[in-house]
C-alpha cells in the first residue's frame, strides 16, 4: 500500500509499504478520510519531538473495515467507522478512574502507532466508533479535533452567559469558540492575528474579534467586562506570547484552560497568577467527549464543515498540502485528503 512516511523535520516520503495484517483484537480500516492537524505541522516540522521518524502521521480520520483480526466482535468488513486515536492500557490507575486521555501508558495514532496517512491503517477494535449515516466521512475527519475542544469546554467553568475568551483561531480554537457557545456563554471573545480565520471565527457565532497585530486586546476585554477581565479563556495556540496573553485577560478568581500544546517550555508571570488566585487547567485529547462529538456532529448542534476550506485527492496531494501549510504558503482553517474510492481489501 501507499503511505507518507515522515523521515526528519520538513521531510516526508511517499513510498510502498507492506500492507498491515490485524492481529486479533484488531481491525484493518481502509481509509477515506484524514483531517491535517496543527500538531502534524509541528510535528513535520520538527518542534515538538514526539514524532520519531521513520513513522505514519496521520490521526483523524474515518474509513471502512477492511478486515478483522480474531476475536473481533463488534466490527465486520463493509461498517463504516471514525477512529479514535488514543490508546489507553485499561488497568492503569488513571484508566481505572475514568481518565484514559491521561493514561500512564498512553499511545496514540499518528504519534507512536502508525497512523492514517496511509491507504490502510491497523488499529485495535476499541479505537473503532460507528459512524452514522447522517455523517459523511468528511465530516467525520472532524470528530476528532470537535472531541478535543470539547473537552478543553467542560473542564472550563463556563455558566451562563459569562464572558469567555479564545485566544487562536486554529481548528481546535475555532470548534471551542462553537463549543463555548452551545455550553452557555454570553459574549465570546476572539483573539489572533490572521484576519481570514478571525472573520471564519465571526462567521461561527464570536461576539467579538481582535486582530492582535492592530489592536491591543486587553483594554477592548476590559471594556466589554466593565473592568474585570474574561471570566474564563481557552489558550489555544501553546507559545509563551499566546499563554501571556490569556492570562493577562482573565479576571482575578477566573479560570484559564491550556488547551494549545506547540512549544514545550513556556514563560509566564507566577505571580499574576498567585496573587489573582487564577486557576490554570490543563486540557489533553478527550474521553467521553468522542462519542459526544459524533453526536453533536450527527444531530446538528456543531456544524464543523465550514472550517473545510480545502480538500485533497491523494496522499501526493496531501504531502503538497503538509508542505505548503508548513512552510506558510497557505492558510486554510482545515485541509483534509479525502480518499478516491478504492476496493475495502488491501492488495
Amino acid at each position: 500500500m501507499k503511505a507518507l512516511v515522515y523521515q526528519g523535520p520538513m521531510t516526508m516520503t511517499l513510498e510502498e509499504v507492506p500492507d498491515p495484517v490485524p492481529g486479533a483484537g484488531e481491525v484493518l480500516v481502509s481509509v477515506h478520510a484524514v483531517g491535517i492537524c496543527g500538531s502534524d505541522m509541528h510535528g513535520f516540522i520538527g518542534k515538538t519531538g514526539r514524532r520519531k521518524p521513520p513513522m505514519v502521521m496521520g490521526h483523524e480520520a474515518t474509513g471502512v473495515v477492511a478486515q478483522v483480526g480474531a476475536g473481533v466482535t463488534h466490527f465486520q468488513p463493509g461498517d463504516r467507522v471514525v477512529l479514535n486515536p488514543i490508546l489507553s492500557c485499561g488497568v492503569c490507575r488513571n484508566c481505572r478512574a475514568g481518565r484514559p486521555n491521561i493514561c500512564l501508558d498512553r499511545h496514540a495514532l499518528g504519534v507512536d502507532l502508525p497512523g492514517a496517512y496511509a491507504d490502510y491503517v491497523r488499529l485495535a477494535e476499541r479505537m473503532l466508533w460507528p459512524m452514522p449515516d447522517e455523517l459523511s466521512f468528511v465530516a467525520g475527519a472532524l470528530v476528532e479535533p470537535l472531541a478535543v475542544a470539547l473537552h478543553a469546554v467542560n473542564l472550563t467553568p463556563i455558566r451562563l452567559m459569562d464572558t469567555v475568551a479564545i485566544v487562536g483561531t486554529g481548528t481546535i480554537g475555532l470548534l471551542a469558540l462553537m463549543a463555548a457557545k452551545l455550553a452557555g456563554a454570553g459574549t465570546v471573545i476572539v483573539t489572533d492575528k490572521s484576519l481570514h480565520r478571525l472573520d471564519v471565527a465571526k462567521r461561527l457565532g464570536a461576539d467579538v474579534t481582535i486582530n492582535v497585530d492592530k489592536e491591543e486586546p486587553l483594554p477592548i476585554v476590559q471594556s466589554l467586562t466593565h473592568g474585570t477581565g474574561a471570566d474564563a479563556v481557552v489558550e489555544a495556540v501553546g507559545f509563551s506570547a499566546t499563554v501571556q496573553q490569556a492570562m493577562s485577560l482573565v479576571r482575578p478568581g477566573g479560570h484559564v484552560t491550556w488547551i494549545g500544546n506547540s512549544q514545550p517550555n513556556i514563560e509566564m508571570n507566577m505571580q499574576s497568577v498567585v496573587t489573582r488566585e487564577v486557576t490554570v487547567q490543563g486540557a489533553y485529547a478527550f474521553h467521553d467527549e468522542f462519542p459526544q462529538s459524533i453526536a453533536a456532529i450527527a444531530a446538528g448542534r456543531i456544524n464543523p464543515l465550514p472550517l473545510i476550506e480545502e480538500t485533497v485527492g491523494t496522499l501526493q496531494e496531501t504531502l503538497t498540502a503538509i508542505r505548503d501549510l508548513a512552510e506558510g504558503k497557505k492558510d486554510p482553517v482545515k485541509v483534509v485528503w479525502q480518499a478516491r474510492p478504492k476496493s475495502e481489501s488491501p492488495k
